[in-house]
């Protein structure tokens, strides 16, 4: 008899299995939580456990018998078809355990997976086939994909013949399933006795588990897992995916206190003018689904909850920088500032919501609208959208090269922005937007919002071109700000030069005209045209670092991994689904007065 079975990895360092002893006491304990939460109703039977030795590893198999059930089909069928048949039926679940040296293997059969579900490391096929892959040599065939931020959460992809796992983009995708075929010499050395044929090469799928594409009998089952056991001591080659998503509670418990410990530390910065890198805390603030409907919202309600479970609005705001301000004023008039303790405890309390009129559009505990960077035990974590990531060094590395290629490949042209900015003179990003209301074939757009959305900060334009200009300062994590801008941006724009929102253009024109702003004297036709031209857009920056230094040459000391990662992203999805995406440096001072210094 053969089957197909998958490997999984049972996790010995989660948190309730880790103070266990032996094998047997783990799949109690599984069996145990199984039956508490009705998994199944038998009543378990420890000495039904059976256990044998073979070679070096130790197997425990455990067999559940579900009662006799009537199929769902005796429902679904006619009672003429029914009459004679029988439609009672009884399902078998089990759980083998497979002891080695240093790990423990399950396989299960029936519904039992849903017993070892929690128990296992989710990554483990992934994790195996990273210490074996050979990028040039293995083919892919499909592979399922998420992202860990932006619109597209997931992805399927097929591939034809003899495609390259080298060719497929790692960067910002957290593989999830891979089918591959191996090449030759994997197969050869590590699963030689699954071959029929002298050339082949094993197919197999990896994800949470290990599956070979074959049916094997119970000893090839048994060379497999020895093979399992091989590949665990070879060292990873951080091919796949060079970042982890974080799923241990304990864990994950620990990096909210350390959200917690930042934003307390950071109040000294917000009132008492600390200064000291320790005390600022740099973040992103935005809802970690919903982000068009939040930037687009009229008004954002504060709400904190009431002893009777209900919520109590503490604010309205109709201005989404202010949120996070406004927030802990209320926080530390409410609690004060000795305790970070009641700080953090009243902080979980709190609600932001996004309205549209007197209807609310998104809405979300205030600590899930934060994305940062943090160092925990000399590691850097990454919190994006709710979720931690540990990043590996090649993600940093990563993230370098291709932000460098960006700011160098999509360059914007020489002096599309002709004046310096040096936020000693022009503090706001407002005042050096308007320095170009009053220049030719420049209109200034800043503020001025339709249905939610901010066109641009400064709209500029040639015979042939059309430049969406997004102005920031600083390359740090308000870049991730910026790109969900550029996005949002973006998306509405090819709605309507589409047609899908016709009225949107000359919504914007109203606004423009009306807000006393220069527009070149453009009629609604002539300013329509413009976007009949290429269309670009172009994230301005300027340093905010003591020295004006070249970023794309200097990205070491523009060390804020949100931003690399925003930029990235946002680069990758513009080019995909809208427009092209270029970059600018915005001089502190401009070229005459640093050639007379």
């Amino acid at each position: 008899m053969s089957m197909s079975p998958n490997i999984y990895q049972v996790d010995k360092n989660h948190y309730q299995l880790r103070a266990l002893e032996n094998t047997t006491d783990i799949l109690k304990f599984i069996i145990t939580k199984a039956r508490k939460q009705r998994e199944f109703s038998e009543p378990f039977d420890p000495e039904r456990i059976s256990s044998f030795q073979k070679d070096e590893f130790t197997y425990y198999l455990y067999l559940v018998n579900t009662n006799e059930l009537e199929s769902d089909w005796s429902k679904f069928l006619p009672a003429e078809l029914r009459a004679t048949n029988n439609f009672i039926q009884q399902k078998i679940s089990l759980i083998l355990l497979v002891e080695t040296e240093f790990e423990l293997y399950a396989v299960v059969g029936g519904s039992a997976f849903r017993m070892i579900i929690p128990f296992i490391d989710h990554s483990f096929g992934l994790n195996a086939y990273d210490r074996i892959i050979e990028p040039d040599k293995d083919e892919l065939t499909s592979i399922r994909t998420r992202g860990i931020t932006g619109q597209r959460i997931g992805m399927n992809e097929q591939f034809r013949n003899e495609y390259r796992i080298a060719n497929f983009t790692r960067f910002g995708k957290l593989p999830k399933e891979i089918h591959v075929k191996l090449c030759r010499e994997t197969t050869d050395t590590y699963f030689s006795q699954l071959k029929a044929k002298a050339n082949d090469r094993l197919q197999i799928t990896v994800g949470a588990g290990f599956k070979v594409g074959k049916q094997v009998d119970f000893e090839d089952m048994h060379y497999l897992i020895q093979d399992m056991a091989l590949i665990a001591t070879q060292s990873p080659k951080d091919y796949l995916s060079s970042y982890k998503e974080i799923n241990d509670d304990k864990d994950i418990y620990e990096f909210k206190k350390l959200l917690i410990h930042k934003l307390y530390n950071n109040l000294a910065y917000l009132y008492h003018n600390s200064r000291l890198p320790s005390d600022r805390f740099d973040f992103d603030f935005c809802h970690p689904k919903h982000i068009d409907k939040f930037y687009e919202a009229e008004t954002y309600e504060l709400k904190v909850k009431t002893e009777d479970g209900g919520y109590r609005v503490f604010a309205t705001l109709d201005d989404r920088e202010a949120i996070f301000k406004c927030v802990m004023d209320h926080v530390v008039a409410t609690v004060g500032e000795n305790s970070e303790y009641n700080f953090g405890a009243y902080l979980w309390t709190i609600i932001v919501a996004s309205l549209k009129g007197d209807k609310t559009t998104a809405s979300s505990g205030f600590l899930f609208y934060f994305s940062a960077e943090f160092t925990y035990n000399n590691e850097p974590v990454f919190l994006i959208d709710t979720k931690w990531f540990y990043l590996k060094e090649q993600f940093i590395t990563d993230m370098i090269v291709n932000s460098q290629h960006i700011f160098r490949t999509y360059r914007a042209k020489p002096g599309i922005l002709k004046f310096p900015w040096d936020k000693d003179v022009l503090a706001k990003e407002g005042l050096y937007n308007m320095l170009y209301d009053a220049e030719a074939n420049y209109i200034v757009c800043d503020t001025i919002i339709v249905d939610g959305v901010e066109l641009c900060d400064i709209l500029c334009y040639d015979s042939k071109n059309l430049y969406l200009i997004h102005v920031k300062a600083g390359f740090n994590s308000k870049i991730r700000e910026l790109s969900n801008q550029v996005l949002i941006s973006a998306r509405r724009l090819k709605e309507a030069v589409n047609g899908k929102n016709s009225t949107y253009i000359e919504r914007f024109y109203e606004r423009l005209v009306s807000s006393g702003r220069n527009y070149d004297n453009l009629n609604l036709e002539k300013f329509k045209k413009l976007f009949k031209k290429q269309i670009s857009y172009v994230m301005a920056i300027s340093s905010t670092l003591n020295e004006d230094l070249v970023i794309e040459d200097h990205m070491h000391k523009y060390d804020s991994n949100i931003a690399r990662f925003s930029m990235i992203q946002c680069s990758n999805e513009m080019y995909a689904s809208y427009y092209p995406l270029l970059t600018y440096q915005i001089p502190r001072v401009s070229k005459d007065t640093a050639a007379d210094e």
